[in-house]
């Protein structure tokens, strides 16, 4: 039984890191997409690159983990029947139940796995991912800026710098502040430089200027000289607009979930949107337990119809289930239905089919 234990663990385990693989890299790219006018920014760096696929891996694999394996199941074990090994094996006394205890234990690795990252390295890696981007998008606006060439990206703020030298430094600068319309602000300074600070801004560093303040609603003029100033610009508009990586609830751990939806219900506010993000969460983990209880037999009782029934068997279940999930999320948080039951109810029907399957196979036999 070891053997056989060992022999299925290679079937499962090789397709299985080939697809999380592809998955993994299909994800990645259609994310990168998503973002190009950050991501090919002009101050982007490799290791800007290096660090944004570093803090999205977690989130990555939790939703790359589960259709990889049931990938795996479907082609791993659909191989077996294909090339008649099935039928070696049930003529040696080996039944389905027993072919299920491999599937069935990666299932609850897999599901142990991702409930350690949805708890822990998801939300830090989602949180950290926001935080790299806003920096990038901040570095993107201070490179934008280019000789000669008034910049207005920013909500009503033109900057215009006469001259820009390859490290950043401006020469002749001049800044004009509309934020507030009834007194709009003309700076003027020979030097300049913009750093990225923490946070949805920039500091832009001024020297040897003078700021000319009008009043709209009078005649009042001031002028006031500066050798050195500091002007904070808050460009969080731009940041929002720009910015898709933003998920708030996902970037919260199981704690601090519940601790929201305490504070939602000492507001007199609705929990359920915390409480359902926390329960899809831990029925997303579960979903490879139940995607082995259900595969299992779908790949060990089909006729032999090739590789392209098990994709096609790959895509229907894993739409199904995405579909189920959602519909029954949206039921929690409307109250129609408890939200520990609306999480979990996709794993329950699936892990009930797979019973269903499961004992008709086995009456039937391995092969049909």
């Amino acid at each position: 039984m070891k053997l056989l234990a060992r022999y299925l663990l290679r079937e499962l385990l090789v397709p299985l890191a080939v697809w999380l693989a592809f998955m993994f890299l299909l994800l990645f790219v259609m994310q990168f997409l998503r973002g190009t006018e950050v991501l090919l920014g002009s101050a982007v760096t490799l290791g800007d690159l290096g660090r944004l696929i570093a803090y999205l891996s977690p989130h990555f694999l939790v939703m790359a983990l589960p259709i990889a394996f049931l990938l795996a199941i479907l082609l791993g074990l659909g191989r077996l029947g294909e090339d008649r090994e099935l039928t070696a094996l049930q003529a040696l006394g080996i039944g389905p139940m027993q072919l299920l205890a491999a599937p069935l234990g990666v299932g609850l690795v897999l599901s142990a796995l991702m409930g350690l990252l949805t708890s822990t390295a998801e939300p830090w890696g989602l949180t950290s991912v926001k935080e790299l981007v806003n920096e990038v998008i901040q570095k993107n606006v201070a490179g934008d800026v280019k000789s000669g060439v008034f910049y207005e990206d920013l909500s009503d703020l033109t900057l215009y710098a006469e001259r820009v030298t390859p490290g950043g430094a401006w020469t002749n600068v001049l800044l004009h502040d509309d934020r507030d319309p009834s007194a709009p602000l003309l700076v003027l300074a020979h030097r300049g430089k913009v750093g990225a600070s923490k946070g949805e801004g920039l500091t832009i560093a001024l020297e040897e200027g003078e700021v000319h303040r009008a009043n709209r609603s009078s005649v009042d003029y001031s002028v006031v000289g500066f050798e050195r100033a500091e002007m904070n610009v808050g460009i969080g508009g731009s940041l929002t607009r720009r910015n898709r990586f933003r998920s708030p609830k996902e970037e919260l751990t199981p704690v601090e979930l519940i601790a929201a939806a305490r504070d939602a219900e000492e507001r007199q506010e609705d929990p359920k949107p915390f409480l359902m993000a926390l329960h899809s969460r831990w029925g997303n983990a579960l979903a490879p337990v139940a995607f082995a209880l259900l595969a299992t037999p779908l790949a060990i009782g089909r006729r032999q119809a090739g590789r392209a029934w098990g994709y096609l068997l790959t895509l229907g279940g894993y739409v199904l289930y995405y579909l189920l999930s959602r519909a029954f999320e949206q039921l929690g948080q409307q109250g129609k239905m408890p939200v520990l039951l609306s999480g979990q109810l996709a794993n329950v029907l699936f892990m009930v089919l797979g019973v269903v399957a499961m004992v008709r196979v086995s009456r039937s036999g391995t092969v049909r």
